[in-house]
């Protein structure tokens, strides 16, 4: 499959982030954001367990070495090479979707506006190859300062799969939002702000 984009970061925003590579030197910084089976399972979903350890993190690193990629793993750093978010891209190049997951912003960098024009910059990503028409993603329903968040940058919300996942003793029902192409406009430093 020809590739239609580079991943070269070309989008930068007002609190400059940028998207680096996930490396195995990122491996112990990552998994010292989280602290409970609900951390995991809110960042990650159901198939990871706690505590986060080498081999789960290195299975995400492994699915990034296939051709075409089929993975994307990546970490957000600020201008001054500190790292404050992960963020991961899965592409289906046969029916041009792509999936953004596991989204964290390390627990230091929360609350500061990091979210937003980090998952913005991965939608640049996959929208970046014609091949992908559709951007989707999960998020627990609970959570609503992701779908807040998600919301803003352009997702609609298609439905929730109730129950859908175990945490402990609770039940969790997953949202299901998406964005089509012609949906998506190319964030500007002052659309992000």
């Amino acid at each position: 499959m020809k590739m239609s984009a580079s991943l070269q970061n070309r989008h930068s925003s007002s609190n400059k982030l940028h998207l680096i590579p996930f490396t195995e030197q990122h491996f112990s910084i990552l998994m010292g954001w989280f602290f409970s089976e609900k951390d995991i399972v809110q960042w990650g979903g159901p198939d990871l367990s706690y505590p986060l350890d080498d081999a789960q993190v290195n299975l995400m690193l492994i699915k990034t070495n296939a051709t075409p990629p089929d993975y994307f793993c990546w970490m957000v750093e600020d201008d001054a090479g500190e790292l404050c978010g992960h963020c991961q891209l899965v592409c289906d190049w046969r029916n041009g979707i792509a999936k953004i997951c596991r989204v964290v912003i390390s627990p230091q960098h929360r609350g500061r506006g990091f979210s937003l024009p980090m998952v913005s910059m991965v939608l640049e990503k996959a929208f970046s190859y014609a091949e992908i028409e559709r951007v989707e993603l999960n998020v627990y329903a609970w959570n609503d300062i992701a779908i807040k968040t998600y919301s803003r940058i352009g997702f609609i919300g298609e439905g929730v799969r109730r129950s859908s996942v175990k945490v402990g003793d609770e039940r969790w029902d997953t949202a299901i939002m998406s964005m089509l192409r012609d949906e998506w406009v190319a964030p500007s430093v002052s659309a992000i702000k």
